[in-house]
């Protein structure tokens, strides 16, 4: 599927995260789903809005912040786009115990090789 694309960024202390360097169309679909979905997550029941106004969707999320899931297109690249790393098993749990300087620098070389469908995926959320 990814073939031998992959980068290993080396974090010191014999620590490393390899990651995909090529974006895959599954991945693509996966990182729209997530800023679907990040949005999705704060519609509550009785919400009316008109997904097609955008002052009124903007509107929503500046009146609830708390109620978007912010980090829903950074999970997917996280998850998507690691291939290996030196942590153990590849899941959030994991990605969350770690140092954020560590989990920063990965997430902005992977912002960085899939940035055009990062930046769709939130115009779509």
């Amino acid at each position: 599927m990814h073939g031998n694309q992959v980068e290993r960024i080396d974090l010191g202390d014999g620590q490393w995260w390899e990651i995909y360097t090529v974006c895959t169309r599954g991945m693509r679909k996966v990182f729209r789903k997530a800023g679907l979905r990040g949005f999705a997550s704060g519609l509550r029941d009785g919400v009316d809005i008109d997904l097609a106004d955008p002052a009124a969707m903007r509107k929503l999320i500046m009146a609830h912040p708390e109620a978007w899931d912010m980090d829903a297109i950074d999970d997917a690249f996280l998850l998507s786009g690691t291939h290996a790393y030196s942590f153990g098993e590849i899941n959030l749990e994991t990605i969350d115990d770690l140092d954020n300087n560590i989990v920063a620098r990965v997430l902005a070389r992977m912002q960085e090789l899939y940035k055009e469908i990062g930046e769709e995926a939130r115009k779509n959320s």
